[in-house]
């Protein structure tokens, strides 16, 4: 199979690369993908040490389906903001990543070694020789993902991408230094981490934090009546939100601190996954353990060394129930969200609606 690529100059200079139309040629296999629009190449360079500024995308064609890949249009219902990181759609995983990953080869400086799948959840991870690929579902927001790795640039703690997010049909690729003999964290050494992540990045222009966005997306897939439980129930948590304020400030966290996003690799101890990273109250990277330590996976000592390694116990600070309670609710999204793509129904979800009834 061949690709045509075409350089494009002028002030938005462009590489394009096309597959032939699909009638000419035999169908996809589980590593190839269908392009269907052309990606797009601002070469310029970046300032040393950074991502490459460049917004890569593929522009989609108007029209029916092109390989199960239908053109991202924004959400038009009323009140509902365009999630950045949309869940993955059902039966999206390991084969449309690798896909993704064969289209983004045009232009990512990477190995031709044969990919690895390490992880499929809501997004796919792959090992690539000397290089992690993550590769994102479609609809995901590049340009937010760039914006991230920007404002991050120089961080002494979070691992952050070598290049530009690069958008395909199948997903958008993002490639960072695959971590040699890496290791879960143990919880002191997260505090420490976290307690320089929060101080370098202090004022690092991210996004703000909006928790509970996900909900948009499962509406759908909702009874009438769950559905209003759970908007009226992240109204009332957004609002609590709102009130509760801080005592440590905010700043740039992480979201979703866990052994399994805090790494000890030859060393040093780097923060992994910074989807979730955002402009929000300090205390919410905090609170992870805190319920780790109410629910007896963590003893007094191992917890108390977290606190003293980060130089904060958030258990005594009113506002956490609020934090508690938006970390649960998301939990519930997830859950549905796994439901869903297993296939199976949530016989559950009486119960829990009936739980957000009353969120606080």
């Amino acid at each position: 199979m061949r690709r045509t690529c075409a350089f494009v100059a002028g002030p938005r200079r462009a590489v394009r690369c096309r597959r032939p139309p699909r009638s000419s040629r035999a169908p996809p296999t589980s590593t190839e993908a269908v392009v269907t629009g052309a990606l797009h190449v601002d070469p310029r360079p970046a300032a040393p040490g950074a991502p490459a500024p460049a917004v890569l995308a593929a522009v989609a064609p108007q029209g029916p389906d092109v390989a199960g890949h239908r053109p991202v249009a924004p959400d038009a219902r009323p009140g509902v903001v365009a999630d950045p990181l949309p869940l993955p759609r059902a039966g999206w995983g390991a084969a449309d990543a690798l896909a993704a990953l064969e289209e983004a080869r045009l232009v990512l400086p990477v190995a031709p070694d044969e990919p690895e799948v390490v992880s499929v959840l809501t997004t796919v991870v792959l090992r690539l020789g000397d290089d992690a690929v993550k590769v994102y579902p479609p609809g995901t927001d590049a340009a937010h993902l760039g914006a991230v790795a920007t404002a991050l640039d120089g961080s002494r703690r979070g691992l952050l991408p070598r290049q530009a997010p690069v958008v395909t049909s199948s997903g958008v690729v993002v490639v960072s230094p695959w971590l040699a003999d890496a290791r879960p964290a143990r919880w002191p050494r997260i505090g420490r981490a976290l307690r320089r992540f929060h101080d370098d990045h202090t004022d690092a222009d991210v996004p703000a934090w909006v928790p509970l966005r996900r909900l948009d997306g499962l509406l759908d897939a909702l009874p009438d009546d769950a559905a209003a439980v759970l908007l009226d129930a992240r109204a009332a948590l957004l609002d609590a939100v709102a009130s509760a304020g801080t005592e440590l400030g905010t700043g740039a966290v992480h979201g979703d601190v866990s052994p399994g996003n805090v790494l000890r690799s030859r060393g040093r101890t780097w923060l992994v996954d910074l989807d979730f990273v955002a402009r929000g109250p300090l205390e919410y990277d905090l609170t992870s353990a805190a319920r780790r330590f109410d629910a007896g996976e963590l003893d007094d000592v191992t917890y108390l060394r977290f606190c003293r390694a980060y130089g904060h116990d958030v258990r005594g600070w009113a506002g956490r129930p609020v934090l508690d309670a938006v970390a649960e609710l998301g939990g519930v999204l997830f859950r549905l969200w796994d439901d869903r793509q297993r296939g199976v129904g949530s016989p559950w979800l009486g119960a829990a609606v009936g739980r957000w009834r009353t969120p606080l």
